[in-house]
């Protein structure tokens, strides 16, 4: 019997599809196509990937991308690839296509992956549902049932001890606005080349303050378990209860690239792959991921008993203080009210305070000036209220003074932080007009009190002889349904053309699918996974390229799309762009990720100008 198979990554599909059709044509064309899903594990631990594969037999390429179903309840998406499989049993040739759906399982339970809709080859087929077991504690791997566990170095796996998220909070009892400070750590044991927060929790009944933590995480070594471990912080935050309860803080989930030392138990491997084998002395790169557990907060409600009237909610320390930048000053002049609050708390929630200014003085909504920073104690500075006062009448004005209640946890007890009366001596004499409540300021019927318009419409005026056919309305009304007639005739025969001539469909619609597979690479710029945002941007220049050449793109050769394209009145320098940056799509897919979002946009823009300089020239 005579075997022959290999399977290929995207970029060499067009060689292994060529070869296939040279060995056995016929049999492929009688090939029956078929769908099927499946996944690697049907058990996994939170925090942990799993893959679901989406396999279609028969055919090498799906009409549209295959329709996922929602798995955002207990999973996050975390990546994509295709796999082509070309199979020659006794002269029979088999293909098929394989999109590996890589997630993150994120809640604990057993759920149903309902049916995948694959369409293909004018057809619509559905996968069998699936069904996941998401457990708290990740199953068992190599080393269970009593066989001694391996190191990762060693057994090329990573273990769920081996790296793994832990969410501390400095307290686990507070009362409402009392911060709680959680430090998300990594710890580790295996070498972490990158790493890429895939999920972040959801913080509903919390404020959220997040602390600058540096580009650089520093790395500490500590013990843990009798174990040796090296940690850093990968996120903080200062989460305010907003409503007493027992309030859980979700899971964070991250994404990492490990590198571990493969060791091989063939002995052949041994010999021979110390010589060809690169990941026999660097290692090889393993994606693992890792979740935080949920942990509960206990909020307490503040007391009533004591609470001043003055109270505004925050909890912490506060000082405050109430100034004039002059004491003295004319009637109808001028003057600014500052007043600082100072402390530590949730300041940023903090509203201004309610001032009862005298009839006399028309005051204006302050602007609010922030020095604010986040410490182990919460957020903490000042918070500056500036009110522009304008004193209409003349005499000893008094500014009243400010009254700020807060709950000291620390004491137990509710405190009052006040400020002053301020004294102001107004000179001049009052203009009555200008007393707040005489006429308002800037009102639309004190500006048009000034004019008394006699006609506002304006006058329409008639030709005298005129008649309807000097009318243009009459003219486009009687020569409409002729346009009409006109633009139907030449839709009908468009769309006969596109249905009879295949080529030139497929020229008028490059363009639009283009711009639509770039909209789709401009919103995966802004997200976390790079790899599909450049293949997103690759499919939209290469499907750009086959359509406008009437070829497929998954047959497309890079060395014969040079000559084509400028067969077509490409230039050169246009060309030699085109392809670069399809180069740079590829290296970018496999690479580890680390383009920043301003990189990708950057790189976007110039995918863009390269096909708009294509279309321009080809025409």
């Amino acid at each position: 019997m005579r075997v022959l198979s290999f399977a290929l990554r995207r970029a060499h599909v067009a060689p292994a599809w060529l070869l296939a059709c040279a060995l056995a044509p016929s049999v492929l064309a009688g090939q029956d196509v078929t769908a099927s899903a499946h996944l690697d594990r049907g058990e996994v631990g939170v925090g942990q990937t799993f893959t679901l594969n989406v396999v279609l037999e028969g055919v090498q390429r799906f009409d549209q991308d295959p329709a996922l179903p929602d798995m955002s309840a207990f999973a996050a998406f975390l990546s994509s690839g295709t796999q082509t499989s070309v199979r020659i049993v006794n002269g029979r040739t088999t293909v098929s296509l394989t999109v590996q759906y890589r997630f993150q399982a994120t809640a604990e339970g057993t759920f149903e992956i309902g049916p995948v809709a694959v369409e293909a080859s004018g057809r619509t087929l559905t996968t069998e549902p699936l069904s996941l077991r998401v457990s708290s504690t990740p199953p068992p791997g190599p080393g269970a049932g009593g066989a001694p566990a391996q190191r990762p170095a060693d057994s090329g796996t990573i273990g769920p001890d081996d790296l793994f998220v832990v969410a501390e909070p400095n307290k686990r009892q507070v009362r409402e606005n009392e911060p709680v400070i959680v430090e998300y750590r990594l710890y580790t044991r295996v070498n972490v080349s990158s790493y890429g927060v895939t999920r972040l929790p959801p913080t509903p009944g919390f404020w959220v303050e997040e602390f600058e933590l540096p580009q650089q995480p520093r790395v500490e070594q500590v013990v843990r378990d009798g174990e040796a471990y090296a940690t850093a912080i990968i996120r903080k935050v200062a989460l305010y209860p907003t409503g007493p309860g027992t309030k859980t803080l979700e899971p964070l989930a991250i994404e990492a690239q490990v590198r571990v030392q493969r060791r091989s138990r063939d002995r052949l491997d041994e010999i021979f792959g110390g010589f060809f084998d690169r990941s026999s002395l660097f290692g090889d790169v393993v994606s693992t991921g890792a979740a935080s557990r949920p942990i509960e907060i206990e909020v307490l409600p503040l007391p009533a008993e004591g609470r001043p009237a003055g109270f505004t909610g925050l909890v912490g320390d506060l000082a405050v203080e109430s100034s004039v930048d002059r004491d003295s000053l004319a009637a109808n002049e001028a003057v600014t009210l500052r007043v600082e609050v100072s402390g530590s708390g949730n300041l940023k929630a903090l509203a201004p305070p309610e001032l009862a200014f005298p009839p006399t003085v028309e005051a204006f909504p302050p602007e609010v000036t922030d020095r604010l920073g986040t410490t182990d104690a919460g957020v903490s500075g000042t918070r500056t209220w500036e009110y522009v006062l304008i004193p209409r009448a003349p005499g000893t004005l008094t500014v009243p003074g400010v009254d700020l209640g807060y709950f000291d946890a620390a004491a137990g007890r509710y405190e009052t932080a006040s400020a002053d009366p301020v004294e102001l001596r107004v000179t001049g004499r009052a203009v009555v007009d200008a007393l707040p409540g005489a006429r308002a300021r800037g009102s639309v019927e004190a500006l048009r009190s000034d004019i008394r318009f006699i006609r506002i419409d304006t006058p329409r005026f008639r030709r005298r002889g005129e008649t309807l056919f000097d009318q243009a309305w009459f003219w486009v009304v009687a020569l409409a349904p002729l346009g009409m007639i006109a633009g139907a005739a030449g839709v009908r025969r468009r769309r006969d053309r596109l249905a009879g001539d295949q080529a030139y469909a497929r020229d008028r619609r490059a363009a639009r699918v283009a711009r639509k597979r770039l909209a789709r690479a401009a919103r995966l710029a802004g997200g976390e996974d790079a790899r599909a945002f450049h293949a997103e941007t690759a499919q939209a220049l290469e499907g750009y390229a086959a359509d406008k050449l009437d070829t497929s793109a998954a047959g497309i050769i890079r060395d014969d799309l040079r000559p084509a394209l400028a067969g077509r009145g490409a230039r050169d320098a246009t060309v030699d762009e085109f392809l670069e940056v399809l180069e740079a799509c590829d290296r970018q897919r496999f690479a580890p990720v680390g383009a920043e979002i301003d990189e990708r946009r950057a790189f976007l823009a110039r995918a863009e100008s390269v096909l708009s300089a294509l279309a321009r020239e080809i025409g």
